[in-house]
């Protein structure tokens, strides 16, 4: 939702219980298993990568991928960090079955990262450099934390907490009036299954 949002692009979004209504019609879009899912007339892409990459293509504005060989290599990097390391760390602070030191280790990483980044090619004040996917897929993490209690986890961290603020206000690359933040998931979202959508110019 929020590259969807970041790049202009109107999604609704649906949760489908894996047991429930609908759950056929998912298995039958994704029958590898591969989600979240999504469906754009006739096209169908699996996988938050994917979809991540489907809507910077699909957007407005700059792409969220960079250009530069090495700084593109980095943003795989931290995006991977975050979807096979991070992730299960914050998804276990939220479901209260995890090790708050996991996820804190991944954030004292993030810290160290936007606190001495020394290749030129990376100045600026987000993960890249410029505002890229790899703030996108961070910026659900720290919402993650925010969502189970552990702010400190985000905001005792000096850069990630300078990170998170300039995440939190940072307007739409497409220049749409939206920002992504504002579609992250809130408690009331998690709690009632329920996903955001992004509207644009309504």
């Amino acid at each position: 939702m929020f590259t969807a949002a970041e790049k202009g692009v109107d999604l609704e979004g649906h949760f489908v219980d894996p047991n429930g209504t609908g759950a056929a019609d998912v298995q039958a879009l994704a029958p590898h298993g591969l989600l979240p899912v999504l469906k754009d007339v006739d096209f169908v892409v699996c996988g938050q990568q994917g979809i991540m990459s489907y809507l910077d293509d699909k957007g407005f504005g700059p792409s969220l991928i960079p250009r530069n060989g090495v700084v593109r290599a980095i943003h795989y990097m931290w995006n991977q960090l975050a979807t096979d390391i991070a992730l299960d760390a914050v998804a276990g602070l939220m479901s209260g079955s995890g090790d708050a030191a996991a996820a804190s280790g991944c954030f004292d990483l993030l810290n160290s990262h936007l606190a001495s980044k020394s290749n030129p090619a990376l100045r600026g004040d987000f993960i890249c450099g410029a505002f890229s996917l790899s703030d996108i897929h961070w910026a659900a993490l720290a919402q993650g934390c925010m969502l189970a209690d552990s702010s400190d986890v985000v905001e005792s961290r000096p850069a990630v907490a300078k990170w998170w603020g300039l995440v939190k206000s940072h307007p739409s690359t497409s220049k749409e009036n939206i920002r992504g933040y504002d579609v992250l998931p809130t408690k009331t979202d998690i709690s009632g299954n329920s996903l955001r959508g992004v509207t644009i110019n309504v």
